[in-house]
């Protein structure tokens, strides 16, 4: 189900601060989902973590930017629940054609791990 259709909805009652990133998956050749298991809840005393989906629909660039040294580790050494906790998602800017960027943070503070140029970006609830 839908719960946010816009950055500001998202941001006005979500923070993915500490939430990790367990999928991320093209739906077709315009549309990017990725999905969250959401930290808050444990919180707020939840029995159990709600999982969400950020959906980015009519994508015109995306870029997806992981360290060389990370991809060279063997996949027992890596701890994916640590490289794919969010530390930031934001809107950067938006241009006159309509398209919105977005960057979400993960494990480097200054360069992020992804950067969509998209049309629109919901939140659902699964």
């Amino acid at each position: 189900m839908i719960i946010a259709n816009n950055y500001k909805e998202i941001k006005d009652h979500f923070d993915f601060t500490d939430s990790i990133i367990t999928d991320i998956k093209w739906n077709n050749p315009l549309d990017l989902s990725i999905t969250i298991d959401y930290y808050w809840d444990v919180q707020e005393n939840r029995e159990e973590n709600r999982t969400f989906v950020l959906h980015f629909t009519d994508c015109l660039a995306v870029e997806y930017k992981m360290w060389k040294e990370v991809i060279g580790m063997s996949r027992e050494d890596l701890h994916f629940d640590s490289l794919f906790t969010m530390i930031r998602f934001e809107h950067a800017a938006a241009d006159s054609s309509g398209f919105q960027h977005f960057h979400i943070y993960t494990f480097d503070y200054k360069e992020p791990l992804l950067q969509i140029i998209c049309k629109q970006v919901q939140l659902e609830e699964v």
